[in-house]
């Protein structure tokens, strides 16, 4: 009784599964690139391999959960508040493959940034269909901060581009081009969405639970640009076209920092109205690595933009920016094991302590779940 109410309750979780899970494999894998520039080499390899474990490990649970519950993926490709989400496998391929590019590593980074851009390719097409064609929500009840991971994905794969040109000197002209275009695509794109996330929040009326908390990629998005700008900035033997846009390219990344920065003050005072103000319950969902993310991101925006000439005295901040998103990556990933822990518990307990009619619908919909997998 108890392994078969274990069972339904994990085929539960996989048939409601959080499209953009994979963004705790976006948070760990830029926590482990913060440390690694951070010369925390040992503490980097860690999150390095717990990033890979829960990359392949959410590999699995997707496939399963595209072959056991279609319906539901597909509600999810056609809800224009959730399919964003599924950009977070585009970011985490890209994320991980910038960290094993940094690590000297050649052909994983390469085949980990084609996976990313075919899902790109398919997802960026398939959700502005979307949109044009079928979406006839209102503004209010269609945009939030899960669109911005659309850029998150973007610009991830402009920084693979820019480092696998170290290492296909025959192919360098073209994936500096490459790099450029999505860099410039992701700004376009982000100036697009977040004028849609402004004038919803100045001209329709908020309440806490609309404030997600994806609503950091706000920041998070403009860090990932700053980041792709700089190592724009730093590509060995730059095309001819590079080396005159570098004044351009430099001047937009730290006006995109800048920008980036304006946002932290606001995401917290946000916070305090909706966790402290309003009193809404703080437990773990896992949008929350949705906050982690920007916060690694942002400290290696700092560290990358502190070797900039002129720039160096951002260096000093870095260290701390970079044990912040540790120690938010440490939070949520506890809340994560709570959670957890008190599902599984429940689980184990429900049988026992439920009453006869609330037995019979726990075993109805166990049998109705466990039929979908036999």
């Amino acid at each position: 009784m108890v392994r078969q109410s274990l069972r339904s309750t994990w085929l539960e979780r996989v048939r409601t599964l959080y499209p953009g899970y994979f963004a705790c494999v976006m948070a760990t894998a830029i926590v482990s690139i913060a440390l690694l520039l951070a010369q925390v080499q040992t503490l980097s390899q860690v999150m390095l391999g717990i990033a890979c474990v829960f990359l392949l490990a959410l590999i699995a649970v997707y496939l399963f959960r595209v072959f056991v519950f279609t319906p539901d993926v597909w509600r999810d490709l056609r809800d224009p508040t959730r399919v964003f989400g599924f950009f977070t496998v585009v970011a985490a391929c890209g994320v991980v493959a910038t960290r094993f590019s940094l690590g000297g590593w050649v052909l994983l980074p390469a085949v980990l940034t084609v996976v990313a851009f075919l899902c790109w390719v398919g997802l960026i097409y398939w959700t502005f269909g979307l949109l044009i064609f079928t979406n006839e929500r209102p503004i209010d009840q269609s945009v939030n901060g899960s669109w911005l991971i659309a850029i998150v994905g973007t610009e991830s794969l402009a920084i693979t581009w820019v480092l696998l040109a170290r290492v296909q000197p025959n192919l360098r002209a073209e994936l500096q081009l490459l790099a450029y275009a999505f860099w410039t695509f992701g700004v376009l794109l982000y100036l697009i969405f977040i004028g849609l996330i402004v004038y919803r929040f100045a001209f329709f009326r908020l309440r806490p639970s609309d404030l997600t908390p994806p609503y950091w990629i706000n920041m998070g998005a403009m860090a990932i640009t700053t980041v792709a700008g700089i190592r724009l900035l730093q590509v060995d033997h730059p095309a001819a076209f590079l080396v005159t846009a570098k004044p351009y390219i430099e001047g937009f990344s730290i006006m995109m920092w800048a920008w980036g920065t304006w946002w932290i003050p606001l995401l917290i005072i946000i916070g305090i109205w909706k966790y402290l103000v309003s009193r809404e319950l703080l437990t773990y969902d896992p949008s929350l690595w949705s906050v982690v993310f920007p916060l690694g991101m942002y400290a290696v925006a700092v560290e990358l933009l502190s070797r900039l000439p002129g720039l160096s005295f951002l260096h000093a901040v870095d260290p701390w920016l970079t044990w912040i998103a540790f120690t938010a990556w440490v939070i949520v990933a506890l809340s994560w094991l709570w959670a957890s822990a008190k599902t599984i518990w429940h689980s184990n307990s429900q049988p026992e302590g439920a009453s006869e009619p609330d037995k019979g619908r726990a075993m109805n919909h166990a049998d109705d779940l466990n039929k979908l997998v036999s």
